[in-house]
């Protein structure tokens, strides 16, 4: 997907994804009003809109960088950063209570407008985009070699390779852990469900504070200490997870989720602006795409790996040994140049 946005405009491509998802959500409540949902529709549904969802979460990290200048890229990815969370924390409480109001079906619905709200935000939007960046003469313009390129720049770049490195083992952890600490509670600990759902709950605040004093943190200790301290401050969260006993568990707990929570976005706010800032215009979205799918593959591993250990070393000793994965994830960014980064290179670091 990433070397075809890359050969568009990307604004028409947010655009088209909200209303395409709009389209695809609404038709669900219209099919069950007219009584003609069916499982495969809602499969297909499902499908259709996470692509769309990635093709839109792909072209707005790489037209960020044409709308703000380079000095602003940290303070939008903040500000973006912010709402996301905010919105990820409140959607689904927020949707259970509308499905019980107004039954599932409307709260479908009004996730259908909200897309369609979106495109219009973004259709407001008076920017001048420039035209996609080509290559030089003789470059290679198959769609194997263009998905190449774009993989091989984020394999071969020094920074770009460790934060990957880094990321993936964070999302490898965090994965396992929500589906081992969610049997811990409720199983060995024995927290009734509200409970569980304070604790999850807390990672979300951490999400949203940690946004919003991102861009300060930032400008005060430089991008390569943010990205560093960032994953390291998720890495101790995730270290306090096994200490929680049946004798003591919700302060270690409490606090490992806010930790967590409040170093992911300094984490992830640091390196996207890292990598808006060194990956030329022209490798934007495949870059973005590499990247996602380098960062996003563990999580897809840590539910079948969590059961795998779980049954093998039992429920607290697949905990700890989740933790200790996000215990060393940050050693890759120790052998690149990241920690010494103060400010943002000057030019894109071409292939």
């Amino acid at each position: 997907m990433g070397a075809m946005l890359d050969q568009m405009r990307r604004l028409p491509v947010l655009i088209v994804s909200d209303v395409c998802r709009a389209a695809l959500l609404a038709s669900v409540p219209v099919s069950y009003a007219l009584g003609v949902l069916s499982l495969a529709q809602l499969y297909v549904a499902v499908l259709l809109v996470g692509v769309f969802t990635v093709a839109f979460d792909v072209s707005y990290q790489s037209y960020l960088p044409t709308l703000v200048g380079r000095e602003e890229l940290a303070d939008a990815n903040a500000k973006l950063t912010a709402s996301a969370s905010a919105a990820e924390m409140a959607g689904p409480a927020a949707a259970g209570v509308l499905a019980g109001f107004l039954g599932a079906a409307a709260t479908v619905l009004l996730d259908a407008l909200s897309f369609l709200a979106s495109g219009l935000l973004c259709r407001a939007i008076r920017h001048p985009e420039p035209a996609p960046e080509k290559a030089g003469a003789g470059a290679p313009r198959s769609l194997r070699k263009e998905v190449g390129e774009g993989l091989g720049f984020v394999l071969r770049q020094r920074m770009l390779r460790a934060v990957a490195a880094c990321a993936s083992l964070l999302n490898l952890s965090s994965s396992m852990l929500m589906v081992l600490l969610t049997l811990y509670m409720v199983r060995t600990l024995g927290y009734p469900s509200a409970l569980v759902g304070v604790v999850f709950s807390l990672a979300g605040v951490g999400l949203v504070g940690g946004a919003l004093c991102a861009s300060r943190v930032i400008a005060r200790l430089g991008y390569g200490r943010s990205i560093t301290g960032g994953a390291a401050l998720c890495a101790v969260g995730l270290v306090l997870m096994p200490a929680a006993s049946p004798g003591l568990s919700l302060p270690f707990l409490a606090v490992g989720q806010l930790l967590f929570g409040l170093g992911v976005p300094l984490f992830n706010i640091a390196q996207v602006t890292l990598r808006q800032a060194i990956t030329p215009g022209r490798l934007h979205a495949r870059m973005n795409a590499s990247m996602r799918f380098v960062i996003w593959s563990t999580i897809a591993v840590g539910g079948p790996l969590s059961g795998l250990l779980s049954g093998t070393l039992g429920l607290r000793g697949a905990i700890v040994v989740a933790a200790a994965i996000g215990a060393v994830s940050w050693l890759p960014l120790l052998g690149s140049p990241v920690p010494a980064l103060r400010e943002l290179p000057d030019a894109p670091a071409e292939v």
